[in-house]
């Protein structure tokens, strides 16, 4: 189990998470994310109305916006601390588990295969 401290909250994440440049998008917004693993994602800049508790449709993962894959993931608001959030997945289908380990792993071939399909 990782411990981070974020901000001045002190919280604990059953998955861990890497820093490695990624991007979400969700509400018809892409997002640079500040982390991401198998359980979740960070993310700095929202303006939106999401709160810790409410549930939320993720629609795309990807190196960057030109390598966005389309994909359907409930996820749920973990934490708000001003614009940031901390976010876990509800439950990952076959392709989003796919996505995010070519994430981790900085597979580039995978995703112009993606693009490409």
């Amino acid at each position: 189990m990782a411990i981070r401290i974020a901000g001045t909250a002190e919280y604990n994440r059953k998955d861990n998470r890497v820093e490695t440049p990624a991007c979400v998008s969700f509400e018809g917004n892409v997002y640079q994310v500040l982390d991401i693993g198998f359980g979740g994602f960070g993310i700095a800049g929202y303006e939106g109305e999401l709160m810790p508790g409410k549930e939320f449709l993720l629609d795309g993962l990807g190196l960057d916006e030109d390598t966005m894959v389309a994909v359907r993931v409930d996820c749920t608001v973990a934490r708000r601390l001003g614009n940031q959030l901390g976010v876990s997945f509800v439950e990952l289908d076959s392709l989003s588990y796919d996505v995010l380990d070519a994430l981790m792993m900085r597979r580039k071939k995978f995703f112009e295969k993606m693009k490409n399909r």
